[in-house]
């Protein structure tokens, strides 16, 4: 088992950035998003998310070919803001290998002065093969993250004394984050990841976040575990939904949820952004 560092902080209130896509008819998009995050940071979240594309596999996709690269987006976004963490959201299997992954969020935690997160999604599959590249996928990660030249012989994939320069601001490294809802893979990355993104309903949210502490209490994780992340729609206020969630937010936090990345629904200005952290914060220190 890898120890996590102490000095490695997982971002707890995350806003997923829309409007993220460039085509003919909005030329100024990186702007409408820059200023999305420069709002988010004003207001209070701790973190902002973008999708995972565009990439060979999101090809089916709706919208998918009009995103930016989203680690080029971080990295200007990186220069437009000075305090939230820059993370991506996956919607599938990695389609990098680990060491450039590695290499790539390493170069964005410099460029922003320690705020990177390094995250990984699943695919379909969740079979013993599945589970074990993933693995091997956080073991180089955290390595390359953490170490000066490691090496690393895997089923899957394999470093021999891999330099990985310029090396992370932060000596512990960046958050390694996994975003699945399949229970087999939240047992199976118990032991590597900082923190695990889940969504779906409050009661398949609850059940998950069961099952991740109590696979970090047998494994003898500090803390039980791994920090949890609920991704999920916020709905503005005073709209049809918005009561329905802040049920769902009182029973998560009261579960164990330690954070959330939220999608805005409806209100998407600087004054909605907000609002929601206000209401998303008071859920999170709630007793």
């Amino acid at each position: 088992m890898v120890d996590l560092a102490d000095d490695v902080r997982v971002p707890r209130l995350g806003l997923f950035l829309p409007g993220s896509t460039v085509g003919s008819a909005a030329p100024d998009a990186f702007e409408r998003t820059a200023d999305l995050a420069g709002a988010a940071e004003a207001a209070g979240f701790d973190s902002v998310w973008v999708p995972d594309g565009p990439l060979p596999a999101d090809a089916d996709r709706p919208g998918a070919e009009e995103e930016f690269e989203p680690y080029s987006l971080l990295g200007a976004l990186a220069v437009r803001t000075k305090q939230v963490a820059l993370a991506v959201l996956p919607d599938g299997a990695p389609a990098r290998l680990p060491s450039l992954m590695a290499k790539i969020v390493a170069g964005l935690d410099v460029i922003s002065h320690g705020r990177a997160v390094l995250s990984l999604g699943v695919g379909p599959e969740t079979d013993g093969l599945a589970l074990e590249q993933l693995d091997e996928e956080l073991q180089i990660c955290r390595a390359l993250l953490t170490e000066d030249a490691p090496s690393f012989t895997g089923r899957h994939f394999r470093i021999t004394d891999a330099p990985n320069r310029p090396r992370p601001v932060r000596p512990g490294g960046v958050p390694l984050v996994v975003l699945s809802d399949h229970r087999q893979v939240l047992e199976a990355v118990v032991d590597r990841a900082d923190a695990l993104v889940v969504s779906g309903t409050a009661a398949e949210v609850i059940d998950r976040t069961s099952t991740v502490r109590r696979r970090g209490e047998a494994a003898g994780r500090e803390g039980s575990g791994p920090v949890i992340l609920w991704t999920c729609d916020l709905h503005a206020p005073d709209t049809p939904g918005a009561n329905g969630d802040d049920r769902q937010l009182a029973s998560l936090v009261d579960a164990g949820v330690g954070g959330l990345v939220v999608r805005l629904v409806g209100d998407h200005g600087p004054d909605g952004v907000a609002r929601a952290a206000d209401r998303l914060t008071a859920a999170l220190a709630s007793p």
